[in-house]
């Protein structure tokens, strides 16, 4: 049987996010780590690398439609089900930060406005 692959919450800032982005970027959802980050070292390093980051994933990411490269990684973080997630969140973290991507942070309990997540996200609110 499917299961959901959004939660209600997540589907609201998906749904907000692809409002505040919509001219700039396109946006994906539960994307792993290995399908957007290169890992160049070789051999067992490289095994070791790939392994570290097999089962990680970034609630949202934002594609640049011209390069189609992801430019920013979204995490959703819900403080009820962070106890266990910290060594998680720091190897995302860590990876993205190597790569260069950009890392926002949104937490379920707040409510997000079109042209603030705009703002945070780097995209000009009077653009839109």
């Amino acid at each position: 049987m499917p299961v959901s692959l959004l939660t209600e919450q997540e589907v609201l800032l998906y749904n907000l996010i692809r409002l505040a982005v919509q001219d700039h970027y396109l946006v994906f959802s539960q994307v792993p780590l290995w399908a957007f980050v290169r890992i160049e070292a070789v051999g067992e390093v490289r095994a070791q690398a790939f392994r570290q980051i097999a089962l990680k994933r970034v609630a949202f990411v934002l594609v640049h439609p011209g390069t189609r490269q992801v430019e920013q990684a979204v995490q959703v973080e819900d403080i009820a089900l962070r106890r266990g997630q910290e060594s998680r969140q720091r190897v995302i973290e860590s990876v993205l930060d190597a790569a260069g991507i950009k890392l926002v942070t949104l937490r379920v309990q707040k409510s997000y406005t079109v042209p603030a997540l705009a703002s945070l996200l780097g995209c000009e609110p009077d653009e839109l």
